[in-house]
Parts: C-alpha cells; sequence; structure tokens
C-alpha cells in the first residue's frame, strides 16, 4: 500500500528587533532597578539605549556596568532637553540601528518578565494597532491601577483615565483601545513612527504622549492597552512628586499647547480656569509654597504665550 506524504510546513514565530529606550535624569538606584528587571525578561530579541538628559555622568555609567549586558549605548545630551527631545534622539538612533519595534520606559518603573512578549504578540497579530501599552501598576499598591487606558475629552482638554487610582476587579485577556499609551511604557512599530513622525518637540514635559496617541489614530491605526503585560511605577521620582512646581508649571504649559493644537475654542475657558486656581491658592490655601505655585502657573501662561518650549525657569527644578 502506498503510503501519501503530505509536505507539513512550520510557521516560524517572529522575534522581530526591539530597542528600549529609557530616559535618565537623576536617580541612578531607579534605573539601576528597571534595568535590572529588564535582564529578566522573556523576549531576547531586545536591546536598551540610555540616554541621559544631562552632561556625562561617570556615576551612572559605574552603576549600570554590572548589569549592561544588554545596553548597547549610553548617549549623554549635556543638559535637560525635555522628555520629547530626549527620546526622539533615542529613537533615531533605534531606526538607525534596524530596530522594528520601540519601547519607551521610565525610569522609575519595574517590568514584569513576560510583558514584552505580550505586547509583541499582539502587536504582530494586529496590524491596525500603531503603539500599545501595559496595564501598569502602583509600585507601592501592586495590585492599584496607575493605567490601563484614556479618552481624550476635546471639549475640556482633558483625559480621562480607565480604572485609575483602583483595584483590579477582574483579569482579562481582551485588548483595551485607548485614545493614547503614556509614555511611562509605550511600544510604537517603526511604520507607526514613519506614519505619524516623531515625538512633538513642544512638549518639554507630559501630553507629548496624548499628541502622538491622537495622531496616531488620524492616521487610521489604533492605540491599545494589553492587560496580560504588567508594569510598577514609582510614581513621578523624575519631577519631583505629584504636586512639584515641574509638574504645576509643565502640565499647565503643556496643556495650553494640546488646546492649541486639539481644541482651540478652549483655550479661553482652560486660562480662566488656571486665572481662578491662582486666586484660590492666593486667598485661601493654607499651603506655605502657595506663592511658588502661584508663579509656576502664571509663567507657564505667559511662556505659552511667549512660544518657549524649554525647561521652563531654573527655579521650578530646585528642592523646596
Amino acid at each position: 500500500m502506498a503510503i501519501s506524504k503530505k509536505k507539513i510546513t512550520i510557521e516560524t514565530q517572529r522575534f522581530p528587533k526591539v530597542t528600549i529606550i529609557i530616559l535618565h535624569l537623576n536617580n541612578i538606584p531607579c534605573i539601576v532597578d528597571c534595568v535590572g528587571s529588564l535582564n529578566n525578561i522573556t523576549y531576547q530579541n531586545y536591546n536598551i539605549i540610555v540616554v541621559h538628559n544631562g552632561p556625562e555622568n561617570l556615576a551612572l555609567r559605574e552603576a549600570l556596568s554590572p548589569i549592561s549586558q544588554h545596553i548597547t549605548k549610553v548617549i549623554d545630551t549635556e543638559e535637560n532637553i525635555g522628555f520629547a527631545r530626549g527620546n526622539n534622539i533615542g529613537i533615531r538612533q533605534a531606526l538607525k540601528d534596524g530596530a522594528e519595534y520601540i519601547l519607551l520606559l521610565n525610569d522609575d518603573t519595574e517590568v514584569d518578565p513576560a510583558f514584552l512578549t505580550a505586547l509583541i504578540d499582539v502587536a504582530e497579530l494586529r496590524p491596525d494597532a500603531g503603539i500599545l501599552g501595559s496595564a501598569i501598576f502602583y509600585y507601592d499598591q501592586p495590585e492599584k491601577i496607575w493605567f490601563a487606558g484614556a479618552t481624550f475629552v476635546s471639549e475640556t482638554c482633558t483625559v480621562t483615565t480607565e480604572g485609575f487610582d483602583q483595584p483590579v476587579r477582574h483579569k482579562s485577556s481582551v485588548q483595551i483601545e485607548s485614545d493614547y499609551i503614556t509614555g511611562c511604557a509605550l511600544l510604537i512599530k517603526r511604520d507607526t513612527i514613519e506614519k505619524i513622525g516623531l515625538l512633538d518637540e513642544r512638549f518639554f514635559l507630559y501630553c507629548e504622549d496624548v499628541d502622538w496617541g491622537l495622531r496616531c489614530i488620524k492616521a487610521g491605526l489604533k492605540n491599545f492597552i494589553i492587560p496580560g503585560s504588567h508594569i510598577w511605577h514609582k510614581i513621578s521620582i523624575s519631577s519631583g512628586g505629584i504636586d512639584s512646581l515641574i509638574r504645576i508649571y509643565h502640565k499647565a504649559r503643556s496643556r495650553l499647547y494640546m488646546a492649541k493644537i486639539y481644541a482651540s475654542e478652549t483655550l479661553c475657558k482652560l486660562q480662566r480656569g488656571y486665572f481662578r486656581d491662582i486666586v484660590w491658592f492666593l486667598l485661601k490655601s493654607p499651603d506655605k509654597n502657595r506663592i511658588k505655585r502661584i508663579l509656576a502657573c502664571l509663567l507657564a501662561i505667559i511662556d505659552y504665550h511667549s512660544g518657549k518650549v524649554d525647561r521652563g525657569p531654573h527655579w521650578i527644578w530646585t528642592k523646596r
């Protein structure tokens, strides 16, 4: 009896090259923990570029040396040039080196070993996915959500976040569409960057990720949160905390730029709201630092109208 032989083809899984870009300012223990967690991930075809937002730092290089097996470059910018511009330097280098995917990752995060595999698995299956992100939790409350998707509200030029500050109620494997993916942990395809361009450097800090996500949607692509990909975030360490002068100034200035681009009809209302906040701080706030907070907000408005896109006044970066 003749036995017919069927040709069996085995589809091999792709492991595209991923470059992880970590923008670093000044917290060496945080970036050491971050890179240490990356060294334990299951995905293998990746490298790390560290962009140091300042002059050469020998202490940083010494701290990274024992765990640098995946670090291919440490780039010094010589001064603090901001989130968008700093990451763009890393992105250009990654594209030059042939990366198919680029992952922006905050230096104050730690990752689950399977986080990147989960992202790439979905990215490879979905041609409509332009930008993908992880479910991000508080580092000190590891079951509490920090970011799991968001909606941009053009009428107020604000974002509403899904499940923010809430515990995880149920685990799901369903991808979540979002208007943007936070730059804290953002995976973008090379093809997407070629369609929508780099980060907008008018945003020194904050809102550059919202802008990127909205540009992605405008190009006909989608942003997805992958619930099976987990990251833990040590909140706002690089900007001095959630109520820091850096945050007050740059949140206000960047939000005004966002309104100019996406919701110009809200600009006057937005500025009136900031002036109401200033009056409240002046007349009613018991905060001993209220004058500095008022000045930070007022200067953000003035500098927006002056077209400034730099780091802002020197004093917001000094410790109070």
